[in-house]
């Protein structure tokens, strides 16, 4: 890239970014502009208001990272990753006259792989406290049709719409909200805890390629710190069949165990109340997934699970090993009977 000096003393690499007062109105008026980000936080959409300022019609976006996600612009903008970059700086500087066409958005199904991690997702570890795996979910957060305030005209060019493409965790939020809500209606009586139970224990870590989920943008390796249980089954949820449930008093003891004393639990609960000496460990408090931050020697983990099923089965129990680490169950197998079975 040139980078030398033009008209204002604007740096082409700066006016490569697209960025307020860099791209001359001569220059650029009437038509399509190819813009680069800078950093993974760049504003895209204020990138394309720059560009409709400066006299732009339209907008090609290199964006490697975030090169398959929908934004909103303020004109007509396509993003590419760096392969076609390369084509369109190749075409670019040997036609003497680049012409470039922005076609209406197409909807793209059975897409493969599916789902794969995004760049913004909420990963892991989990500092406070280390013990319990985080994220505990994940679920769909990319490219999602949703509501819009048709107030918000400057990111729609004075147009306005109901709906619109956004991606981001505040999109996941409501999918795992309303499967909750679905849970709950199915189940009633079930708890915070085990809702949550019930959704994290039927989540599924393979993509549609039946592999494990990747991460974007360049579809690498994933674990539990990326995923967390995996990737939400609302239908499954329906049905765990087992659960892992937790009340109050359980959480005072993961309280204990995380260094609250007698003060730091009244001004929570309004409660006088003492630990226990020793405390329950943290890792003992009955989530769906299980997290050891500090191990040395052997430790074991306690679980109760909750059979709420609707006639006899049979649960087998299978253990993987992580690297450097051995791990056996008490039980081979679960048998359960009864409804609501411990």
């Amino acid at each position: 890239m040139d980078y030398s000096f033009f008209n204002n003393s604007v740096l082409v690499l700066f006016s490569s970014f697209c960025k307020n007062n860099t791209l001359h109105h001569s220059l650029i008026k009437g038509k399509i502009v190819v813009c680069t980000t800078e950093t993974v936080l760049d504003n895209r959409r204020e990138k394309s208001t720059f560009v409709r300022k400066g006299g732009g019609v339209g907008m090609i976006l290199i964006d490697p990272i975030a090169k398959d996600v929908g934004f909103q612009f303020v004109i007509p903008a396509t993003l590419i990753g760096q392969n076609e970059a390369e084509q369109l700086q190749a075409y670019i500087t040997t036609d003497k006259n680049p012409v470039a066409i922005i076609y209406p958005t197409t909807t793209v199904l059975n897409s493969k792989p599916a789902p794969k991690m995004a760049v913004f997702s909420s990963m892991g570890l989990n500092v406070i406290p280390p013990d319990i795996i985080k994220p505990d979910i994940a679920a769909p957060g990319v490219n999602i049709l949703a509501a819009w305030s048709p107030v918000a005209t400057e990111t729609t060019a004075e147009r306005s719409v109901d709906y619109n493409i956004i991606s981001g965790t505040s999109m996941s939020c409501p999918h795992i909200s309303a499967i909750a809500a679905i849970v709950k209606s199915r189940h009633p009586s079930w708890s915070p805890s085990a809702i949550k139970s019930a959704i994290m224990t039927t989540a599924t870590v393979q993509d549609n390629n039946h592999s494990l989920i990747l991460r974007d943008p360049f579809g690498s390796q994933t674990t539990p710190i990326d995923y967390g249980s995996g990737h939400v089954n609302p239908v499954a949820a329906l049905d765990p069949g087992l659960v892992y449930d937790f009340n109050s008093l359980d959480i005072i003891d993961f309280l204990c165990s995380n260094g609250a004393d007698p003060a730091k639990l009244k001004n929570l609960t309004g409660e006088p109340l003492t630990c226990k000496n020793p405390p329950t460990p943290s890792y003992d408090l009955n989530y769906p997934s299980i997290g050891i931050a500090s191990m040395n020697g052997s430790v074991s983990v306690n679980r109760t699970v909750t059979y709420y099923g609707t006639g006899p089965t049979t649960y087998l129990a299978y253990v993987e090993n992580p690297e450097g680490v051995k791990k056996s169950s008490p039980l081979r197998d679960l048998c359960s009977r009864n409804h609501m079975k411990k």
